[in-house]
C-alpha cells in the first residue's frame, strides 16, 4: 500500500545525501514532524510519511509490522527511492527496525527514537476509551473536545497532541483522522515483542531519561540486536522530539554527517 507523505527538500541534494525518511508514533501523523523536517530538509530530501490507519493514510482492517512494512517498502519503490536513511519514534521505531531487518539494503541507517525491541503493556488503553467515548456529532468547536478529553485526560500535553488528529470532513462534523477501532484491536499486536535478527546498520538510539522505554531491558535488547549503534540520552520523557527539539535535531545531525564521511 502507498502512503501518504510529505516531500520536503529539493532534488537537487538527492546526489549528495539520501532521503531522510520518517516514520511517526501511535496516533501521532506526519504533521508532528514537519518542524524539524523542514530544518533537516536544508541538506536532504526529506520524506515524511502517514503511517497506515493515521493522518491522510487509507484505513486498513489490518495494523500489524508485517503490513507496515510492506507498506514503508511500496513507498519507497513509488518515489524511486533506493536507499534512506530511516528515523522513526515509538510505533515509527518498530516498523523502521523490522523495515532494516528485512530490507537492510533499502537502509544506509537507522535513528530509532525512544523504543526498542521488546514488548511493552498495553497502556494506552485509556487513551483509546476516552475518544471513544465522545459523540462528535455533538461538538461544535475544538475547545468543546478538549474539554470532553480533560474529564478523563488530565495531562493537557497529551490532550494537545491528540487533538492533532481531529478535523472537519465535512464544515459542521469532527472526525477523528486515525482509525480508532482497529488500532484499538491491534494494542495488543502493536505492543508485544515481534522476532528480530541481527541489524548491522549503523544506529542512534535516542531516548529520554525520564521515560521507561528505553533504560533498563530495552537498552539491553539494542545492544542485542544492533551491531553498530550510538546511545544518546535527552532530559526527556517519551515525546522527546517535541520537548527538546533543539537537543534532538542536534543529535540526528551529528549522527547523519557521520555517515556521510
Amino acid at each position: 500500500m502507498e502512503l501518504f507523505h510529505r516531500l520536503l527538500g529539493t532534488p537537487d541534494h538527492a546526489s549528495s545525501n539520501p532521503p531522510l525518511v520518517i516514520l511517526h508514533g501511535l496516533l501521532g501523523s506526519s504533521d508532528n514532524w514537519q518542524t524539524l523536517g523542514m530544518r533537516w530538509a536544508e541538506s536532504r530530501p526529506v520524506v515524511l510519511i502517514d503511517q497506515r490507519n493515521h493522518g491522510r493514510s487509507p484505513h486498513h482492517p489490518s495494523h500489524a509490522y508485517p503490513d507496515m512494512v510492506m507498506d514503508l517498502l511500496d513507498t519507497l519503490d513509488a518515489l524511486g527511492i533506493s536507499q534512506a536513511d530511516l528515523l522513526g519514534h515509538s510505533m515509527g521505531g518498530k516498523t523502521a527496525m523490522y523495515f532494516a531487518d528485512r530490507h537492510p539494503d533499502r537502509c544506509r541507517s537507522l535513528i530509532i527514537a525512544d523504543m526498542a525491541p521488546i514488548a511493552y503493556p498495553p497502556h494506552h488503553t485509556p487513551l483509546f476509551d476516552a475518544m471513544a467515548a465522545l459523540d462528535l456529532s455533538t461538538f461544535e468547536r475544538r475547545g468543546e473536545v478538549e474539554a470532553a478529553l480533560a474529564q478523563s485526560i488530565g495531562d493537557p500535553g497529551v490532550r494537545q497532541f491528540l487533538l492533532k488528529g481531529l478535523y472537519r470532513p465535512e464544515p459542521t462534523r469532527f472526525a477523528w483522522r486515525f482509525n480508532l477501532p482497529v488500532l484499538r484491536r491491534h494494542l495488543a499486536d502493536m505492543t508485544a515483542h515481534r522476532p528480530l535478527g541481527t541489524v548491522d546498520l549503523p544506529t542512534l538510539a535516542i531516548y529520554g531519561n525520564r521515560s521507561d522505554y528505553v533504560v533498563g531491558r530495552g537498552m539491553e535488547a539494542i545492544k542485542q540486536h544492533f551491531t553498530a549503534f550510538e546511545l544518546q540520552a535527552l532530559e526527556a520523557g517519551h515525546w522527546l522530539h517535541a520537548e527538546q527539539p533543539d537537543a534532538f535535531d542536534d543529535a540526528v545531525r551529528r549522527f547523519l554527517e557521520g555517515q556521510a564521511l
